[in-house]
């Protein structure tokens, strides 16, 4: 271990193996991973646990603020909100970030600086499936085929941008986590845990009511520059149901959430303002969890392509 020394950058501050606080100072940035190969001791934090990736986060200092970037197969959380596979986020002092099953602490203050851990010999990064509870929130847009044939590629190309990232921001707002960009749709999902989480239901149907009125602004905003914005009409799904969470390709971002609820909500985002006359149609099972806070509408049961039997949907 190096010698203390006051430092004034930003700085992390974790626990280690045993559990004494360690801190590290970010001068331009710091790896966080089992290997962090070819990377100084001074720019890389080593956590030897199978949850870990050799190469799990990156955190980078740019005009004076900390930027985080997920680079695992496993996740990475910051204040309880895992963010998505390959993105980044900016960071707060006193933000959380959890990796694996190490806790560290964002701060703005001066610092102290200790060195890391010798490299060692890592094995493959265990990719554990696990099943637990999510809410889902996919925002599809009504005839995406018939626009794309009759707007110009770039107009509908600006208006599908603008969508993406006003709603990424409605999700990330909602600490929501976004899955997918699928075509025409935007997919996103609330982590509950192994019980189901009334909050993280509220707020993904919440995401999708701030979405669904964002969508007025947005045909506002561009109307008059881009005539694709006149058709832009969604349809928005909710689901909530156990899915098993685990990792199918090589890439951070092949992120694979696999149950019933996943492939349900496609269904009735495809549905809504379509079939349906509602724009947000949510499964029985979040209904339940958020009819005491959000007044939602008996819609009764209905046939689901490719569902066997009906399913009991409410609107929202």
């Amino acid at each position: 271990m190096g010698e203390m020394k006051a430092m004034s950058n930003p700085y992390l501050e974790w626990l280690d193996e045993n559990q004494k606080t360690r801190r590290m100072e970010i001068i331009d940035r710091v790896f966080i991973g089992r290997l962090c190969k070819g990377i100084d001791e001074t720019r890389r934090i080593i956590l030897n646990h199978s949850m870990m990736s050799r190469d799990h986060a990156e955190i980078i200092l740019s005009s004076s603020r900390l930027k985080i970037k997920d680079l695992s197969k496993n996740g990475t959380w910051v204040n309880g909100v895992r963010i998505a596979g390959g993105s980044a986020e900016y960071l707060s002092d006193g933000d959380v970030i959890r990796v694996g099953e190490t806790s560290i602490l964002v701060r703005y203050a001066g610092s102290l600086h200790f060195g890391e851990d010798d490299d060692r010999s890592v094995p493959s990064t265990a990719v554990t499936p696990k099943e637990v509870i999510v809410t889902n929130v996919v925002a599809d847009v009504r005839g995406f085929t018939s626009m794309s044939q009759v707007e110009d590629s770039h107009q509908v190309y600006a208006l599908m941008k603008e969508v993406f990232k006003r709603f990424s921001g409605i999700v990330n707002l909602h600490k929501g986590t976004i899955k997918d960009y699928v075509g025409d749709a935007i997919y996103a999902f609330w982590e509950h845990g192994e019980s189901p989480s009334i909050e993280q239901a509220i707020l993904a149907c919440q995401s999708a009511l701030a979405q669904a009125e964002a969508v007025v602004s947005i045909r506002d905003a561009l109307r008059s520059a881009n005539p694709a914005a006149d058709r832009l009409k969604m349809g928005w799904g909710v689901t909530t149901g156990l899915v098993t969470m685990s990792n199918y390709g090589s890439r951070a971002s092949d992120l694979a959430l696999v149950g019933d609820c996943t492939n349900l909500v496609f269904r009735l985002s495809g549905m809504a303002n379509k079939e349906l006359d509602k724009k947000i149609i949510i499964c029985a099972s979040t209904a339940n969890l958020v009819r005491g806070s959000l007044q939602v509408d008996d819609l009764g049961r209905v046939s689901v392509r490719g569902w066997g039997g009906e399913v009991h949907v409410f609107g929202l």
